[in-house]
């Protein structure tokens, strides 16, 4: 990937009459939402984007992919954990809702009503769904960091006679609920 930063937005009629393709980096200012999930402002970010329009239904297309080294925090130790974030970009560019219906599985909805297509909006939006839903560090090292004890488990418990298992328990109270039941039907019937 390019060093050199993507332009803010592209003219879509141009982008893809021309079939243009850029490839660059993007600055974490221009992120402001992707931003704020990070644990710091230092990150990479690049991208690759092609702008097609298919031959057969003249469907305008964005693919490419992105790429982002980022810090973030790691959900068990609360300490920062480098993660490498990519993606593929597989969008079609529609100008209303009502024609998501129409598309391709393999495709992305990306609705643009205006003539300029702000890049960095697309990006974010393509880096916040790259995020994982749980971040950990890949070893052990953070459990060992908290000092956690393992609780030691007493051998044969759930054999002794005098322990019950949860489903005994829950035997015993339905059983108790349907005496009850019994009970209050035949004092019902008495009366």
């Amino acid at each position: 990937m390019s060093e050199g930063p993507i332009p803010a937005y592209v003219d879509v009629r141009k982008a893809f009459g021309q079939a243009l393709s850029l490839s660059g980096s993007v600055s974490l200012e221009l992120l402001p939402r992707f931003r704020e999930c990070l644990a710091s402002d230092q990150a990479r970010v690049g991208v690759n984007l092609s702008f097609s329009v298919d031959p057969d239904t003249g469907q305008r297309q964005i693919t490419g992919d992105i790429e982002a080294q980022v810090e973030m925090t790691c959900q068990r130790c609360l300490q920062a954990v480098g993660l490498e974030l990519s993606d593929s970009i597989r969008l079609a560019l529609l100008v209303s809702e009502d024609q998501v219906a129409s598309l391709e599985p393999e495709w992305d909805p990306w609705i643009c009503t205006e003539p300029k297509l702000e890049l960095a909006e697309l990006v974010e939006e393509q880096l916040i769904l790259a995020l994982p839903i749980v971040i950990l560090h890949d070893d052990a090292a953070c459990i060992d960091k908290l000092e956690y004890e393992a609780v030691p488990e007493a051998e044969g418990a759930e054999n002794e006679p005098g322990a019950a298992s949860p489903f005994a328990v829950l035997s015993e109270l339905k059983a108790k609920t349907a005496k009850t039941a019994k009970k209050a039907a035949k004092a019902k019937k008495a009366k």
